[in-house]
């Protein structure tokens, strides 16, 4: 990889990890769970990338295991601390 290449994608990396740390201190639950998301498409591609820069084979089993977990902690977060939705509204009398 050439190292101007592997160079600009650390910078957007970085720069992607703080938009999504301050998403992630914002007030609301969409914002925590993008913040969320963004932090671990972030580091799990950091770790693609400098697998890819160190000739290291075992990183891509990390960041595909760190994808799934996001995925599954995002999901399990929306199912403990989501609001109430319309069928649940639906169900109660007046």
């Amino acid at each position: 990889m050439n190292f101007y290449v592997w160079l600009f994608a650390i910078v957007a990396l970085g720069f992607s990890a703080l938009v999504g740390l301050r998403l992630s201190f914002k007030k609301g639950t969409a914002n925590v769970l993008v913040g969320e998301s963004i932090i671990t498409v972030v580091a799990g591609t950091l770790i693609v990338v400098i697998s890819q820069k160190y000739n290291i084979a075992f990183a891509n089993t990390i960041a595909l295991a760190m994808f799934i977990c996001g995925i599954v902690g995002a999901f399990a977060f929306c199912k403990v601390i989501g609001g109430d939705n319309e069928k649940s509204k639906a169900k109660q009398p007046n």
